[in-house]
This record gives structure tokens, C-alpha cells and sequence, in this order.
């Protein structure tokens, strides 16, 4: 996808309550998501929460945010997300990375494998979407009316979808979403 699919949010005019959220599922790692969309949450008058599975420098060098480590994003999507009382206006899913060769791993592939197995966790495609379609399950009762969900990593190719949302996307469309750009899913918004 883009190099920064967040930043189209300047595109949309949403209509932001104090009782929205901004949630990144996958804390920035030097790429800058979280920092711009802290801003931009904050500029809106609304909370952000950066949901990750790993402690990292960045809690030391921004401790204004909120930032959540947990099992994973999904874990937190089902047992946190609901007791907030919050509805999500921009939901921005970045963990679980997605293996783009499979059959040729790159030796910093093999080290993230191997990171993840350290953690319990299997990294591969499979696993990868299913991860992200739990969370926009558990999410899609606290998505606002008028809400953006943005997905890295995912591409439509030959009339299928794939990467790292694709099992999501079918969730997304069953409940009003429609895809814009090829990145963005949103409803209500123009």
C-alpha cells in the first residue's frame, strides 16, 4: 500500500466527538504512524490509543500517549475496547507482519519468525489475518456511525483481496463499509 495510508485522513470531514478514539493496532516503529496520529487524534479532540504486544523506547519518549501493550491486538479489542465506553473514529491496523515472499525468507523475515515464536506466536499469512479479522470482530460494535478503518499491507490483485486484512474486509462490507483507495475502508463518510 502507501508508504503513510494514515495520512488520508485529510480527506475526510469527520464529524469528532469527545467521546471518539483514535485506535493504531501495531505501535509505530520509527515509520512515524503513531506520532502523526496522536496529532491529528488530539487536534480533533479526541483520545488516542496505540495497542501493541512489545515494550518499546517510544514509552519513554512520548509518555503523554496512551500506550497499551498487551497479548495482542485482539486481546485488547475484545476485553479492554468495550469497558472504555468510547466509539472508535479512526481505526488504524498495522501489527502482525505479513511475509511477502513465503517461499524465500529474507534473513530479517527468519529473525521476526523467531521474535514471534518467542512470544507463542506462529508468524505466518495465515495467522496474520485471522488476527486481523478478530479484531475488527471484536471492534465493530465500538466503530462510530461515521468512522475510517485503515489497513496496511493489504491489496486487492486480480479481483481478490489479499495481505493482511483481507479476511477482514468481507466483515467490513457485510456492516456498510465500502473501500476507498485500496487502503481505506470507511462508512458514513463522503
Amino acid at each position: 500500500m502507501g508508504t503513510k495510508p494514515y495520512t488520508k485522513l485529510v480527506y475526510f470531514d469527520l464529524d469528532c466527538e469527545s467521546e471518539n478514539i483514535v485506535v493504531e493496532i501495531g505501535s509505530e516503529n520509527g515509520e512515524g504512524s503513531s506520532l502523526w496520529l496522536h496529532a491529528w487524534a488530539k487536534q480533533h479532540g479526541m483520545d488516542f490509543y496505540s495497542i501493541d504486544v512489545e515494550h518499546r523506547k517510544r514509552e519513554i519518549d512520548y509518555p503523554y500517549m496512551n500506550w497499551v501493550v498487551t497479548t495482542s491486538g485482539s486481546d485488547w479489542c475484545k476485553n479492554t475496547l468495550p469497558g472504555l465506553n468510547k466509539k472508535i473514529k479512526v481505526l488504524y491496523l498495522d501489527n502482525f507482519d505479513w511475509i511477502w515472499d513465503e517461499d524465500n525468507l529474507a534473513d530479517c523475515i527468519k529473525e521476526q519468525i523467531q521474535q514471534y515464536a518467542q512470544r507463542g506466536v506462529v508468524m505466518n499469512n495465515r495467522n496474520c489475518q485471522e488476527e486481523h479479522r478478530l479484531q475488527v470482530q471484536y471492534c465493530l460494535p465500538y466503530l462510530d456511525k461515521q468512522s475510517v478503518v485503515i489497513m496496511d499491507d493489504t491489496f486487492y490483485n486480480n479481483g481478490i483481496w489479499n495481505g493482511k486484512c483481507a479476511t477482514a474486509i468481507e466483515l467490513l462490507m457485510q456492516n456498510g463499509y465500502v473501500i476507498k483507495n485500496n487502503e481505506l475502508a470507511t462508512r458514513g463518510c463522503e
